[in-house]
């Protein structure tokens, strides 16, 4: 088989095993917002899993979202623009410990995370925040920023719309920590948990 029909193939299997991500995901106890957030995180897993694929195994020159993303959408993914499959990607690498809440049956490969959770536990924010905070959060470079706006929405009770206004205006800077960054976002993580 060439790299043209291995990639054919590759892509088929990808866009089917996405297309069938709602259906797995309707059978479990968790609620639509819940779906919400484990749909993307598993699309982001399949596209990043095959990027890695064609990378290593098939025509190494095309690398690009656009390319996949055109793929996609020929293949009747139509609402998956090339910023939506960038999000998901984003969201995936960002929220790893989302694993432990994709169905066992599943058959999703753990992808370890290298750096420990700054902040409230991934429970908390699984039941809390929709899925706009999190592709909102995800695009957030520091982890002590992120950890920190994550706290915050929570206390505060922020709409995904509120949290991008609050980062556009430099809230964290305003307001976060100014020293012993990782300790005082675990002091304000402690504080929250006891208010919840």
């Amino acid at each position: 088989m060439d790299s043209i029909a291995l990639y054919e193939q590759k892509l088929h299997q990808t866009i089917n095993t996405i297309l069938g991500i709602n259906g797995v995901l309707e059978k479990t106890h968790y609620s639509n917002a819940q779906i919400e957030i484990l749909h993307a995180w598993l699309v982001g897993f399949f596209i990043s899993d095959y990027e890695k694929y064609l990378s290593k195994n098939a025509l190494p020159f095309d690398r690009q979202n656009l390319k996949i993303t055109t793929q996609l959408v020929s293949e009747g993914m139509r609402n998956i623009s090339v910023e939506i499959l960038k999000q998901y990607k984003n969201f995936y690498t960002k929220y790893l410990e989302l694993y432990q809440f994709v169905p066992n049956h599943y058959g999703i490969v753990l992808k370890q995370n290298t750096q420990s959770r700054l902040g409230l536990h991934i429970e908390i924010l699984f039941n809390r925040l929709e899925i706009g905070h999190f592709f909102i959060l995800s695009r957030v470079l520091s982890s002590i920023k992120k950890a920190f706006y994550e706290i915050t929405v929570i206390q505060n009770s922020w709409s995904a719309q509120n949290l991008q206004e609050k980062i556009n205006n430099y809230y964290f800077e305003q307001n976060g920590p100014e020293y012993d960054l990782e300790e005082a976002i675990e002091q304000l993580a402690n504080t929250t948990l006891s208010q919840l």
